[in-house]
Parts: C-alpha cells; structure tokens; sequence
C-alpha cells in the first residue's frame, strides 16, 4: 500500500513525536510543530500516537491513493479536499484507489498533519522518524517531501474499526459521521495569547523592557520557521550589557537577540543558546503557536511564580 506525493506544497515533512535522549549530543528533539494534531490525526486512524505523519505547512499540498486507504486530517492552515470534494478535518477518511487529495489556501492555522491508517513505514533515526533537515536526519533521506516521493503504508494494516461505518459514495469516499473535538485555531487578525513564565535572566532585562514584554503586541516575523519564531516589536534591553555562557534551551524558552528581539524556539531549536532567556512558554501552548503563523499578533500573559 502507498502513496505518491504529486506536489509537495509550501512544505512537507515526516513527523512523529521527536527524537528524545540526545539532546546532551546536539540533537534536537524535533518531531510534530503541534503535537496534540498530530496526536489526533493517528488516534482517529487507530494508530500509536507515535506514528509517523506528514506535517504540511499551509496550502499546496497534491497526493495521490495508489491503494483504498484510511486517513485523518487534522490541524488547519488550509481547506482540504479528496476528489475535488471539500472535506472535514479531525474526521477519519476513506478513499478508493487513484483518488486525489489536496490542500488548499485558508485563512485559519498554519500546519495540516495527515496520518494514515497503520501507519507510515519509515526507517527510525536515533529512535524516531522525524524529518530533521539540519543534519539530514529522519524522514525520506533527512530531507522534506518533494513531488514523485512514494510512501508506503504496511501491508498487513487493519481497517480502523471506526470505518466499517462509513459509506463510500460516488465520488469515491466517504466520512465518518463523528469528529474529534479540538480547540479553533487563530485567525491571522486574532490577538493570540499565550501563557508563559519569567525565564532564569528575567532579571537580567530593564523594568521598562518586563513592562514591555506582557503589556505590548508583538507580531509573528515571516523569517520565522520550525526552529524558532521570531517576533517584531518594540525591543526589549538589559540593565546593562552582559556576556552571558551558552547554556540548555529547548521548545518554548524565548530568548532575546543582541538587537532586542523576542525568538521563540520551536520544535526543531538548537540544544545551547547564548542570548538571555527572558520566559518560558507554557507547554500547553506550544501547539497552539504552532498554528500561528506569519502575521499573527502575540500578547503574553506572565503566570505567577
């Protein structure tokens, strides 16, 4: 059973739930931006949640079925359609042979996961699947999906037991009549806030630049990307300039640059960092960034300690 990718989209990867137990080494964790869609995406396949999936990046996306085949949709950033047919994400989806799905612009979200009944068969690295392109590790040759890739599914996968109830139709599918619920994702004119805590050089920042921090908006840059968000806005100073050792950082600390600027790092940051850690977001939250792209406003809530 397979697949073929027949154009990649904005950009695609293979992701599961990330590489763990060699961070002391360099590697990052990776895996899925948004873990909870992914999450869904193989819970409604009846899949481990530590399948992998495709990860997809806004719109763009075109695969083909080269076999009847199960899927699930989850997650937002497009609009999504099997057959020239729209069709429902967080639903499990079955499609005939030769049948075609696509992704399509939207105003909601920024990343599609796409897990498939059984199971992608990928060759684990360091204990995961994960697409990490830095070092060429993970996925289809350490590098994101490109058109003609072939995927291949396992042969002895089972049909969910949640599909015998759908009712393939003329257009050659069908949809489950039940959903997963999930939390809506931001809209890009949407004021986002996220939950976070004073990072250990909390102190190290001016009172202004804390003023600055959980008072102000600050937007989502377009150089932003799996490693890390950066922010525009008013720039955050030190009390006075300090040089500081390299030390542990990982998804969610947010660190300033020398210039002032907020990076929030994401699934794929490096394991060390030399710029001061001013919070830490709150590990509920990083799926919901994870939908947040581009252009999208942030406003911090600072939690009590």
């Amino acid at each position: 059973m397979s697949i073929t990718i027949i154009k990649p989209g904005v950009s695609c990867s293979i992701q599961d739930l990330g590489r763990w137990g060699y961070q002391q080494f360099g590697v990052p964790i990776g895996g899925a931006m948004d873990r909870d869609a992914a999450k869904t995406a193989n819970r409604l396949c009846e899949n481990d949640d530590s399948d992998a999936v495709l990860e997809c990046a806004l719109h763009g996306l075109e695969i083909k079925f080269n076999e009847t085949v199960c899927f699930a949709v989850t997650g937002g950033g497009a609009r999504a359609t099997t057959n020239g047919i729209d069709v429902s994400y967080n639903r499990l989806i079955k499609v005939i042979a030769g049948s075609t799905f696509k992704l399509h612009p939207d105003a909601f979200g920024c990343r599609t996961y796409i897990a498939f009944a059984g199971g992608l068969t990928i060759k684990k690295e360091l204990g995961s699947a994960s697409t990490y392109v830095a070092s060429v590790l993970g996925g289809i040759h350490g590098r994101n999906i490109i058109a003609s890739d072939e995927l291949k599914l396992y042969e002895d996968t089972k049909e969910p037991s949640s599909a015998k109830d759908i009712v393939i139709d003329e257009n050659g599918f069908g949809i489950s009549k039940w959903k997963a619920q999930v939390n809506p994702f931001p809209h890009l004119q949407d004021v986002v806030e996220i939950n976070c805590e004073k990072g250990p050089e909390w102190e190290l920042f001016d009172e202004a630049s804390q003023a600055i921090f959980t008072n102000q908006i600050f937007t989502i840059a377009p150089q932003s990307n799996r490693m890390g968000y950066r922010l525009d806005g008013v720039s955050l100073l030190l009390k006075e300039k300090t040089e500081l050792i390299s030390t542990a950082v990982t998804r969610g600390i947010i660190q300033v640059t020398n210039e002032g600027h907020p990076i929030i790092l994401m699934a794929d940051a490096q394991t060390i960092g030399g710029y001061p850690r001013i919070a830490r977001v709150c590990s509920k939250d990083i799926s919901l960034l994870a939908q947040c792209r581009p252009g999208v406003k942030l406003r911090f809530i600072l939690l009590p300690t």
